[in-house]
């Protein structure tokens, strides 16, 4: 998988535990005993973050970085095709993949 995909995985799957997280709190005594029992044996995505090394957390800024600098260097790109030819939005979106992907 992709650097540019697992960064959007990683952001979904946080929001999808954040909001998790949230209903977990409105949920009655018994199923809060039951949830604590699987978080125990997986922790969610918020707690492996916190968790982190400072070096682990370097190492993945520096990698959202340079996914950045690729993004930014294909979007460039598609506004230079675009001048010799407009592309719909869904073409725009493939074209965007494409470069990402042969960059990396």
């Amino acid at each position: 998988m992709s650097n540019w995909r697992q960064l959007v995985a990683v952001m979904g799957f946080l929001l999808i535990a954040t909001s998790g997280s949230v209903a977990a709190q409105t949920a009655p005594p018994v199923a809060n005993a039951i949830q604590a029992t699987g978080q125990a044996e997986n922790p969610s995505a918020g707690t492996r973050v916190k968790n982190w090394t400072r070096s682990k957390l370097d190492a993945a800024k520096k990698r959202w970085a340079q996914n950045q600098e690729k993004f930014t260097d294909c979007q460039k790109q598609l506004g230079e095709r675009q001048k010799v030819k407009r592309l719909s939005l869904h073409n725009q979106g493939h074209f965007l993949e494409q470069c990402m992907l042969r960059k990396s």
